[in-house]
């Protein structure tokens, strides 16, 4: 995970679940109630909003059938100590996508080989609607992070939302221009694309023979249509220098 240059508790957060290709799924157990913890394959929504892709025949998600409440944990994939290492526990009640199209679309972008199982009858597209988070940025700075602070408030009159796959596939077909986004972001040796984008910035992942890294670029202004937003991006083209 790249940092931010001043410690902000909801930056870092957004930054978790932004940059995360998997998290710990905590649900509860139908028969005794105990905590039962699974491994899931993760997105967001523009806002931040996590999305999964499960198989409803799986126990995690016969778990959710009965009761809602769930957490997800997020740990930074960089931090070469755990312990020294931010996390994220987001908190909520998952939730069935009834229109999953644009939750689609983004999860396969981040995910591709996702779409070998997506289209099966048992597998659907969920979220979690968050409610709390509790963030823990290495010894001695644990913090609580409220849920409306976590996600990106994005304005009913947005125009970028919708323009969101368009202006994705435009952008990411630029390649020497998504090479020198990842040059300034100090990325690791890898093919880069951009994934996702919203109001505050873009996502772009690092794909090698090896492994896949996403990092997020955070734009200096939030936007609010496509116009406003691409001028913001080539001010801060103009502003971060090529490492």
């Amino acid at each position: 995970m790249t940092e931010p240059d001043a410690f902000s508790p909801v930056e870092t957060a957004r930054r978790l679940v932004r940059e995360a290709r998997t998290a710990a799924l905590a649900t509860l157990a139908r028969r005794t109630g105990h905590p039962f913890g699974s491994m899931v394959s993760v997105a967001c929504e523009p806002d931040g909003t996590p999305i999964l892709l499960m198989s409803t025949l799986a126990a995690h998600s016969r778990n959710l059938a009965e009761d809602p409440r769930a957490s997800l944990l997020y740990v930074d994939p960089a931090a070469p100590d755990p312990q020294r290492g931010a996390r994220l526990t987001v908190v909520g009640r998952v939730e069935k996508i009834a229109a999953p199209a644009d939750a689609a679309r983004r999860y396969l972008a981040r995910l591709p080989e996702a779409a070998l199982y997506a289209g099966f009858a048992d597998f659907a597209f969920f979220r979690l609607v968050v409610e709390d988070a509790h963030l823990v940025a290495g010894f001695g700075r644990a913090m609580r992070v409220r849920g409306e602070d976590l996600l990106l408030a994005i304005d009913e009159g947005a125009t970028l939302p919708a323009a969101e796959a368009d202006l994705l596939a435009r952008l990411d077909a630029d390649r020497p221009r998504v090479a020198a986004w990842a040059a300034r972001l100090g990325a690791p040796a890898g093919e880069p694309h951009l994934v996702g984008l919203d109001p505050e910035g873009m996502d772009l992942m690092i794909a090698s023979d090896e492994s896949r890294t996403y990092l997020r670029i955070v734009l200096p202004q939030s936007s609010v249509d496509p116009a406003t937003f691409e001028a913001t991006l080539r001010h801060w083209e103009e502003s971060v220098p090529l490492q």
